[in-house]
């Protein structure tokens, strides 16, 4: 078995170039897919503790407008993601820089670079503390799912995988 992390693991997907992965998504998936879901995430912004609006328990999307933001390539899907809530918030995010993890952007936040919008799960609680998390109001969520293409012969150790995975999540 090959586990790869990847930017775009839909399109590793559909090219035949995986059998499985876990990902965030927003929305409805096609249907020639199998689905497992596993939860949700939600969106928050990580914000340097010397800037004002890190005081806040909450923050809307309007309330970041006028923000530096630190974002993810714009060819990543979520960014894309990114860029369109913050449209239909009724704003175009200035983004200063563009990384390949989001790890790397809180790095970035702490040195005081500017903010990032991330899921929440995709990074770990043990944050610098230099950066505050504060969550977005109205929540914006995704959902987290395992998925994998219907119609297409998997092997036994992919078919003895998926059937642990769904045993395990569907509790």
């Amino acid at each position: 078995m090959n586990v790869v992390e990847d930017v775009d693991p839909m399109a590793q997907l559909q090219q035949g170039e995986s059998e499985l992965a876990f990902i965030s998504y927003a929305g409805k998936l096609p249907d020639d897919f199998e689905v497992l879901s596993v939860g949700t995430d939600d969106l928050v912004a990580y914000i340097p503790a010397r800037n004002p609006l890190s005081k806040q328990k909450e923050l809307t999307l309007t309330d970041l407008k006028a923000e530096k933001f630190l974002t993810l390539n714009h060819q990543n899907p979520f960014a894309v993601f990114v860029q369109q809530v913050c449209a239909a918030a009724g704003f175009e995010l200035y983004s200063v820089f563009e990384g390949e993890k989001g790890r790397t952007l809180v790095n970035m936040v702490a040195l005081g670079m500017g903010i990032t919008l991330l899921m929440e799960q995709s990074i770990s609680e043990n944050l610098d503390s230099k950066v505050v998390k504060v969550p977005i109001v109205s929540k914006v969520t995704q959902n987290l799912a395992f998925v994998r293409r219907k119609n297409v012969e998997h092997t036994a150790e992919q078919e003895e995988l998926w059937q642990a995975l769904k045993e395990s999540f569907e509790k």
